[in-house]
């Protein structure tokens, strides 16, 4: 049985790591390249369609193991995690090629997502108790197809967004 300190010891190497990717380093990244604009309310609405996106192939891929009540709410909530430091991670190199830069973020984002959707997935009162709780390669295999799935659909998301803005 696990008491507070043994999910203690297991959370602060986690609660480190989020300490050090969510410096100030996060606030000064963009990485959607829109000439002298901000992100507008249309870009924000792209970005959150790639990531409902993701989110239901997550839980397509996790719908037979067992998952918390309302596990489409954790996994957006998750975002508000991993896509700053997504940010924070393409601004911290800015000096390398941009597609290197995205690789090593996505591949940082599927690292670090398969981990917070196992916690979930372990930790989180789940919704029918009897089924077994998904292991790691699931999870991380879960986030790879998501993360897979939101950037493959982002640029087209973009280019919809950009004719319909057109007409």
């Amino acid at each position: 049985m696990k008491t507070k300190c043994d999910l203690a010891g297991y959370l602060r190497p986690l609660g480190i790591l989020a300490a050090v990717i969510f410096s100030g380093v996060t606030a000064q990244a963009n990485p959607i390249e829109l000439p002298e604009k901000s992100i507008t309310p249309e870009i924000s609405l792209v970005i959150g369609v790639a990531i409902l996106l993701e989110v239901i192939c997550i839980w397509l891929v996790l719908r037979r193991a067992r998952r918390p009540r309302f596990f489409v709410l954790w996994l957006a909530g998750m975002h508000l995690i991993t896509y700053p430091a997504f940010l924070g991670v393409l601004w911290m190199l800015q000096d390398i090629r941009p597609a290197l830069a995205v690789a090593v973020g996505e591949g940082l984002v599927v690292v670090v997502e398969g981990i917070i959707i196992y916690l979930i997935c372990r930790y989180v009162v789940p919704a029918k108790p009897e089924i077994a709780a998904p292991s790691m390669a699931k999870c991380w295999l879960a986030s790879l197809i998501g993360n897979v799935c939101s950037a493959g659909a982002f640029p087209i998301l973009v280019a919809l967004y950009e004719h319909f803005n057109k007409v």
